[in-house]
């Protein structure tokens, strides 16, 4: 999302964008880094199985590791 404004500063975005220019930008940020092509397909986390949310948590955290 810095490609979009990336001289805006987070006190900037927090205190001078009204709530609707904020949820643009997040949006807008989202949609440029995730394509909707990439997206089409993916399962919503309501929609997916306790087993599928173990499987993702799990690729997530070999992803990651450990997060302090």
């Amino acid at each position: 999302m810095g490609m979009m404004y990336s001289w805006a500063t987070k006190e900037y975005i927090l205190w001078q964008m009204t709530w609707a220019q904020l949820l643009l930008y997040i949006n807008e940020g989202l949609s440029q880094k995730y394509p909707q092509a990439e997206r089409q397909n993916a399962k919503k986390a309501v929609e997916m199985t306790y087993d599928e949310l173990a499987a993702k948590r799990e690729e997530l955290r070999h992803q990651y590791g450990k997060i302090d």
